[in-house]
């Protein structure tokens, strides 16, 4: 959806009018090298999960990496088959009360 805005040039500098960004609460202005990009404000948490994941890539706790996975993902074929053999029987709640009434 393409947005029609009435921009106007002053002294001052661009001005755009507020309704452009009412959808977006509060936004901060961010000078980038050779632009200035208007954006909602990141939020604190936003701000405080990048500051965690730094923290552990600096701790060596979060690391990326390029191995591929052990397996390829189940196919859907294979995902039902295991559903109907891991289905099987009762449910596990039903065991372990069981269980419990037997003194284990």
């Amino acid at each position: 959806m393409t947005t029609t805005l009435n921009i106007q040039m002053t002294g001052q500098g661009i001005l755009i009018p507020r309704t452009a960004f009412q959808d977006w609460g509060e936004v901060e202005v961010v000078q980038e090298k050779r632009r200035i990009v208007t954006q909602p404000k990141t939020s604190i948490l936003a701000q405080g999960r990048e500051l965690v994941i730094q923290a552990l890539h600096e701790e060596g706790l979060l690391v990326e990496t390029d191995r591929e996975p052990l397996s390829p993902p189940a196919m859907p074929e294979e995902r039902a088959e295991l559903a109907k053999k891991l289905g099987a029987g009762r449910p596990l709640s039903e065991i372990v009360i069981e269980e419990r009434r037997a003194g284990w």
